[in-house]
């Protein structure tokens, strides 16, 4: 039997945008994949991948919530609120927000409470970056966003809880 943590890490969520043939995978609590299906990549503007980024977001975020509470569900603990107290933890952690960007600052994503998502892909980007670029670059700042987005739940919990 393994346990919760390994559960958690093999979670697995893949989401895909309709009308554009553009797929993305959570893995591993952080690891991003982004692929483009054939042609997509090269005639796609940047407001529209900015759009299909953060609906793919979205999706990945919202599968991985469900298969967290399906794991959650097989063991002792509870995560619903008892008290205001914890309401009002709850609140806070839906206003949670966060920005980060590239290393090359072609791209930034921004989320509040990992509920609503925006991304950026700066003007140029398309014609300037092949594919695998552009999907590494993606690769690089969708960790960083969970990781500062953990980082002020945390926070959050030390005040809340300690």
């Amino acid at each position: 039997m393994t346990g919760l943590a390994e559960q958690l890490d093999a979670i697995r969520v893949q989401a895909s945008t309709s009308g554009s043939d553009i797929r993305a995978e959570l893995s591993n609590r952080r690891q991003i994949s982004l692929s483009f299906g054939e042609g997509v990549y090269e005639f796609i503007s940047e407001s529209a991948l900015e759009q299909a980024l953060a609906r793919l977001a979205r999706q990945l975020y919202t599968g991985w919530v469900r298969q967290y509470q399906a794991a959650i569900s097989t063991t002792h603990l509870d995560g619903e609120p008892k008290d205001q107290h914890h309401l009002n933890f709850q609140d806070e952690v839906r206003a949670v927000q966060v920005s980060v960007e590239s290393s090359d600052g072609r791209i930034s994503l921004s989320t509040v409470g990992m509920q609503d998502f925006t991304a950026k892909v700066r003007r140029g980007t398309v014609r300037e970056l092949s594919e695998g670029e552009f999907t590494a670059r993606v690769a690089e700042v969708a960790p960083q966003l969970i990781r500062q987005y953990q980082a002020k739940v945390l926070e959050l919990k030390g005040r809340y809880y300690r």
